[in-house]
């Protein structure tokens, strides 16, 4: 299990929970597309879109999101938490146990294990990366067009100069986090109210 998006302004936070097929199908060469798993974040994007691909054919998945507004609610540590547990949930078989990269838990009530990196270790965590990558890339892809400006399709929601002069320059959005103070900042601002917002 992995999640993506937890440190954006804006978008989404997407877990995904991956099993790993025990033989082939058929289709591509099973040790070669396996051999090919990595941390997303070291895959091009080309990479990632063909492996995502195989990964939704060959395995058992599941994906899930939760919105700005509940993370907004209950804080992004909880809303992960909630991803992951909904990702779990809606896998098509249960699982033995969990490994879960990073250092979070998710609360599933199964056999939890969690490791710092599992997505460079470990290929069933590389695989949810790899597809709750795809995933949220895409969504924001799409919020890009709803939400004309602000460069999602670019820096995906993180709080990079662009997306912040954005902020500052036509105020947040009802997909940004306005309980990440950038973004509450320029939120009151927008309002007309006055002071720095501290945590």
């Amino acid at each position: 299990m992995d999640e993506v998006g937890r440190g954006p302004l804006a978008g989404p936070v997407v877990a995904a929970a991956v099993i790993l097929p025990r033989t082939a199908s058929g289709a591509p060469c099973r040790a070669g597309w396996i051999r090919a798993l990595d941390d997303s974040k070291v895959l091009t994007a080309r990479q990632r879109g063909r492996l995502a691909a195989v990964i939704r054919s060959e395995c058992e998945w599941n994906l899930a999101a939760v919105s700005p507004q509940v993370i907004d609610q209950v804080n992004i540590l909880q809303a992960t938490r909630l991803a992951m547990r909904r990702a779990v949930a809606g896998l098509p078989a249960r699982p033995d146990a969990l490994i879960i990269d990073g250092n979070e838990v998710a609360g599933s009530g199964l056999p939890e294990r969690s490791v710092v990196h599992a997505d460079a270790r470990c290929v069933s965590v590389a695989a949810a990366s790899i597809i709750a990558k795809v995933a949220r890339d895409a969504m924001m892809e799409e919020l890009d067009l709803v939400f004309p400006g602000y460069g999602f399709a670019g820096h995906k929601g993180y709080a990079t100069d662009v997306h912040r002069m954005a902020i500052t320059r036509l105020g947040p959005t009802t997909v940004h986090r306005l309980s990440f103070a950038p973004v509450r900042e320029a939120f009151f601002r927008a309002s007309g109210r006055v002071g720095r917002i501290t945590e």
